[in-house]
C-alpha cells in the first residue's frame, strides 16, 4: 500500500519497483518513469551534513597525528535557509479531531496520540505496551520504527541519546490507549494463531509492526479532504510543541519532552512560538504595572 501511495503521488521509488509497476501497467519503462535529479544536485542541508561528518573524521585524524591539518576548515559550506515549522493553531487543531470519527479506528488513535504526545513519527510506531505506565500517566520513548526498501520495516534506537526519555501525558492520552488496547485484543482473538505478538501498540492486522509510512500516506489524503493548510504528519509534532511554548511552558521542559539534544535546537525551530510567549509575557507585565 505504501508503494502504491508513493506511485500515485509521483514520489521516488526504487528502480526495481518502477520496472515492476511498468510491467503491470503494460507500458514501457521509458514511458512510465522519470529519472530523479542527478547526484550532484544535492540540497544545501545535505551538503552541510556531509561537510560536518567529513570535518569530524578529519579532526580525529589530526588528533591522531595522521594528517597535520583539517582541510575542511578552508571550505565554506552553503548557507541553508531555515524553514519555519508548519503547525496548526488551537482553532485549526479542532478540525481534524472533529473529522476523524469516520476514519479507520487505529488511524484515529494515532493522530490523537500524536497531538497529545508530540513524539516523532518513528517513535510513535516504535512504542510498545511495556513502555506505558498507566499508573503514573507516563510513557517511555526508547526506540523508533523505520522503513528502507532493502530492509523493510525495522527497529532501531532513537535519533540521539537525549531522545530516550520518559514524559508525562494528559489523562486523555491514557484513556485513549486503554480503549485501543481493548480493540487490539479483539483483533488478536479474531486472528487466532495467525497473530504475531510484537507488543507494538500500533500494529498491522496480524500484530506485526505497522509500516511507518502507511499513516503518512493516509494522513496526506485525509488532509487533502479538509480546508486545512497543507501539512504533513510531522506537523502534528510541531503543533504539540508550539502549543506548549505558546502556553508559557519553560523552554527546557519542552525541549526535553521533544527529545532535543539542546534547547537551542528547540529555540531555532520554534522561534515563532517563543515570540508569541514573549508577547504574552509583555502583556502580563503591563497588566501588573497598571495595577499599581
Amino acid at each position: 500500500m505504501n508503494t502504491i501511495y508513493r506511485l500515485i503521488r509521483g514520489q521516488g521509488v526504487d528502480i526495481r519497483i518502477a520496472q515492476i509497476a511498468c510491467d503491470i501497467l503494460g507500458i514501457s519503462f521509458e514511458e512510465g518513469v522519470e529519472t530523479t535529479k542527478p547526484v550532484h544536485q544535492l540540497a544545501g542541508k545535505t551538503i552541510n551534513h556531509h561537510h560536518r561528518l567529513i570535518s569530524s573524521i578529519l579532526n580525529q585524524a589530526v588528533f591522531w597525528q595522521v594528517i597535520p591539518d583539517n582541510p575542511t576548515r578552508r571550505v565554506k559550506p552553503p548557507k541553508v535557509d531555515r524553514k519555519e515549522a508548519k503547525y496548526l493553531d488551537e482553532q485549526q487543531t479542532a478540525t481534524p479531531l472533529r473529522l476523524l470519527d469516520n476514519e479507520p479506528y487505529q488511524n484515529q488513535v494515532m493522530i490523537r496520540f500524536f497531538l497529545l504526545s508530540g513524539v516523532r513519527h518513528g517513535e510513535l510506531c516504535g512504542l510498545e505496551w511495556k513502555d506505558i505506565d498507566f499508573k503514573n500517566n507516563m510513557i517511555t520513548v526508547c526506540r523508533t520504527s523505520q522503513y528502507l526498501p532493502d530492509k523493510g520495516v525495522f527497529t532501531k534506537g532513537t535519533k540521539t541519546d537525549s531522545s530516550v526519555r520518559s514524559i508525562k501525558l494528559p489523562e486523555q492520552a491514557f484513556e485513549l490507549l486503554k480503549a485501543h488496547r481493548k480493540w487490539q485484543r479483539k483483533q488478536r482473538i479474531a486472528m487466532g494463531d495467525r497473530w504475531i505478538d510484537s507488543d507494538r501498540i500500533f500494529a498491522q492486522d496480524n500484530g506485526t509492526p505497522v509500516h511507518p509510512d502507511s499513516i503518512t500516506g493516509w494522513f496526506h489524503d485525509f488532509i487533502s479532504r479538509t480546508d486545512l493548510p497543507e501539512i504533513s504528519i510531522h506537523s502534528l509534532r510541531h503543533t504539540n510543541i508550539t502549543l506548549l511554548l505558546a502556553a508559557g511552558i519553560p523552554l527546557k521542559t519542552v525541549s526535553y519532552r521533544a527529545g532535543h539534544a539542546q534547547t537551542s535546537t528547540t529555540a531555532n525551530i520554534y522561534s515563532h512560538a517563543i515570540r508569541t510567549a514573549d508577547e504574552k509575557a509583555a502583556e502580563v507585565l503591563e497588566n501588573i504595572m497598571n495595577l499599581r
